[in-house]
């Protein structure tokens, strides 16, 4: 699979006010400068992360049921003239392909579906992994799952907390932690499962990673077989705490994490503190008087964004795959809801440039954001395409939206 050149060389230039589409219609949304973007499919619903299919296809989770969408552009204009429900009854989050397989993310369970790469259509019939996961009021856990597959067939699921920060009385000023939080035995973390010997046969499940909040942005990276997330930090410090409101709107942070075997990320009871220049772990205050505690012994953040950002998925794009200089990751943010007393930010994609360790090569660079009112771009998902395309899902306006490396037409 190679990419053009220019799928990452926008992280060069300036990030301009450009205000054409592909088409060369004025739109609000913001590229860099040598690319465009231009609504590929409208009305779709509620979409969360998406996956390009070997065919082209565009295939997306939805947060209801029949839980996965399939898109395609027949006429090459640019936007979807087929759209296809299909699905299990129930919604979800996670999506994506590897060696002939969909596999799907629901709310309870892990179902896939045989759709090798030169067939037009999946098979009607799925194949459940893993049923009877742990699930909760999307209003009040983190329901949301996050799914990725290994160059061996291994599946790593993620499963969110139930809770903000495992208080004894959740959601009560100053109330302590539960210690040892119990949330962490099924929930917080990232399983891993092996496929049977035997057709037929039970996937084995075991806990992979542990003290992972929400880490429903996940991802694998193809030429490595690294596993990347980008987890939720901890709400609420400035009420349940009494931190300095402008503090609490950028803490804790989001953090970017390279997912190994066997770590231990921190929560619920360190907490990320975001800079400029680093981030690093901190005790959290409901674990205060907790002196076993060493938050120096858990795995650290590869990279820290500002608090309430929301990412909600990741995309890995490698140089081994493609013709770039670098390899790098695309992340989706959803953006803050309630930051105050700041304003809201963080709807946006960016790009984070790796370099030849794996490791950030410098800062992100926004590849995707709205000039007008924050809202009008809420990123749930992003997935590049063999020929460099970029696709970015939004739930809230139930669109998908095409980032293609030209700029925009002549008016």
């Amino acid at each position: 699979m190679r990419l053009p050149l220019a799928v990452v060389l926008f992280a060069a230039g300036p990030l301009t006010a450009q205000s054409r589409d592909c088409d060369g219609y004025f739109t609000s949304l913001v590229a860099p400068a040598g690319f465009c973007v231009r609504t590929f499919a409208d009305s779709v619903g509620p979409v969360r992360q998406v996956v390009v299919h070997p065919s082209g296809q565009v295939v997306a989770a939805l947060n209801e049921a029949p839980g996965l969408v399939r898109l395609r552009d027949r006429d090459h204009n640019g936007k979807a003239d087929e759209v296809v429900r299909f699905g299990p009854d129930e919604g979800g989050t996670g999506v994506t392909w590897r060696a002939d397989w969909l596999y799907f993310a629901a709310e309870s369970g892990v179902i896939r579906y045989w759709w090798p790469a030169n067939a037009e259509a999946p098979d009607s019939a799925g194949e459940w992994i893993a049923r009877g996961l742990p699930t909760g009021d999307p209003g009040s856990a983190h329901a949301a799952k996050g799914i990725a597959v290994g160059l061996d067939g291994t599946v790593y699921v993620s499963i969110g907390a139930a809770t903000n920060n495992c208080q004894v009385k959740e959601g009560e000023p100053k109330s302590l932690g539960r210690w040892p939080c119990p949330e962490l035995a099924r929930r917080a973390g990232v399983w891993r499962f092996t496929p049977p010997a035997t057709k037929g046969a039970a996937w084995t499940m075991q806990r992979f990673a542990t003290g992972l909040r929400d880490a429903s942005a996940l991802a694998l990276d193809p030429a490595t077989d690294r596993v990347w997330t980008v987890t939720r930090g901890r709400d609420l410090l400035d009420v349940l705490w009494g931190v300095d409101a402008s503090t609490a709107a950028n803490q804790p942070a989001e953090m970017l994490e390279q997912v190994v075997q066997g770590g231990d990320y921190g929560w619920p009871y360190c907490q990320g503190m975001w800079s400029r220049r680093v981030t690093m772990l901190a005790r959290a205050p409901e674990y205060a008087n907790q002196a076993s505690i060493d938050c120096t012994a858990k795995t650290l953040p590869v990279m820290g964004f500002p608090g309430h950002w929301s990412p909600m998925a990741i995309a890995v794009v490698n140089s081994t795959l493609a013709a770039v200089p670098h390899p790098g990751l695309f992340i989706a943010f959803h953006g803050s809801l309630d930051r105050a007393a700041l304003s809201e930010d963080g709807q946006f994609v960016v790009f984070v440039p790796l370099d030849e360790n794996g490791r950030p090569a410098g800062d992100f660079r926004i590849m995707l954001h709205s000039a007008t009112a924050p809202g009008s771009l809420r990123p749930t998902g992003v997935a590049v395409a063999i020929d460099g395309n970029v696709y970015v899902t939004d739930d809230e306006h139930g669109r998908i939206y095409r980032i293609e490396p030209h700029p925009p037409r002549a008016r």
